[in-house]
């Protein structure tokens, strides 16, 4: 009897087998996953932002890949005047500068208003709710730490959102908040729904008009359906700061899932009015700060072949206002500088330049 079954059974599955198209259940198609990213146009010039860093000690030698062109410096006045020549050289709008209400990050947006004289590039404050000390028992709705975040822009930040040196879209002033991917032990202490909105109000009630407000993830590589709608639908804008990998599967193909994973948010958040801010490195090599890292490097050697890939997939996949963030200006420790070097010279602000502007 159990002899019988098993020879039913074998011949049930080789039928089987032969009924399956052999493509069917293959390997996918690899043209549709690995593929080039061509050169693309964009019909008119992109706003390009840069994250910037503010440095009390001087640069790390011993993290940093390449060597600062302005040497191993601490941010002087001098220094972030040479920055806003470069900035505008390399056709930058803005700097995003951190704030997390240290005395440092009040001091850089004060020094980059005297040292601006009339260039082209402004500042955008990106606010971290880090230091409002957060609960799922204390959210940011609840009135004390309310109270505080609105003091933050009364008394520090809207003076600077408010004057010529700050980057406006229609009038409103632009402004990062972050992050927007909560952790899953404080995934209760911000209602972003009800915080932006009532944030928006008051912000006009005080200055006749409502911020710009960009939601920052502080990585990339997870899809929108895998965060709760709050944390992706409250913001006018929604920007994923990190696209680093050790995964070899995408680094076989980084450009192509980089481009396949930003389509899919930008259609995504396109559906809710959401306008999705590709972010993309200038190069990457942590090597120097972690000899034992093993996340994948980008133009490691100055040649920026792979920033211009780079630079195509964020044109692919722009959103309806056509901006664009650079990660980052001056991050030396993972060599994720645009600010020239011993190594990139300036040419990574001549590809910035021919890549996102017209002329």
């Amino acid at each position: 009897m159990n002899t019988r079954y098993l020879i039913i059974g074998l011949m049930s599955g080789i039928l089987l087998l032969e009924g399956c198209d052999k493509n069917e259940y293959g390997a996918p198609e690899k043209s549709k996953y690995i593929y080039d990213i061509p050169q693309t146009e964009l019909s008119s010039d992109a706003v390009v932002g840069a994250y910037y860093t503010g440095y009390t000690e001087p640069v790390n030698e011993a993290t940093s890949p390449e060597k600062p062109e302005l040497g191993y410096y601490t941010t002087t006045a001098q220094v972030m005047s040479q920055h806003v020549v470069w900035a505008d050289e390399a056709g930058l709008d803005f700097f995003i500068f951190p704030y997390d209400a240290a005395e440092n990050d009040a001091n850089m947006l004060a020094m980059f208003s005297s040292s601006r004289q009339g260039a082209n590039v402004k500042a955008v404050v990106c606010y971290n709710t880090s230091h409002l000390g957060l609960t799922n028992e204390e959210p940011l709705e609840s009135d004390g730490k309310y109270k505080n975040f609105l003091a933050d822009f009364i008394d520090v930040l809207a003076p600077v959102m408010m004057s010529d040196d700050y980057y406006c879209i229609d009038g409103r002033p632009v402004m990062l908040i972050t992050p927007a991917n909560l952790s899953s032990s404080t995934s209760l202490s911000i209602d972003f729904y009800e915080v932006i909105d009532r944030f928006k109000s008051d912000f006009a009630s005080f200055y006749g008009v409502e911020p710009y407000i960009v939601g920052e993830m502080t990585t990339g590589w997870v899809a929108p359906v895998n965060y709760s709608d709050h944390q992706v639908y409250s913001f006018d804008g929604l920007v994923l700061k990190d696209w680093k990998t050790r995964s070899y599967d995408i680094f076989y193909g980084y450009f192509s899932f980089l481009d396949i994973n930003m389509n899919n948010w930008k259609t995504t958040l396109a559906r809710r009015n959401v306008d999705f801010i590709p972010c993309i490195f200038p190069s990457y090599n942590d090597r120097k700060a972690s000899a034992s890292s093993y996340y994948y490097t980008f133009s490691e050697d100055g040649d920026p072949a792979d920033y211009v890939n780079f630079c195509n997939v964020a044109k692919r996949n722009i959103g309806s206002r056509n901006m664009v963030f650079l990660n980052s200006w001056n991050g030396w420790s993972n060599g994720t500088n645009l600010e020239p070097s011993d190594l990139k010279g300036e040419r990574f602000l001549e590809v910035t330049r021919s890549q996102f502007k017209k002329n």
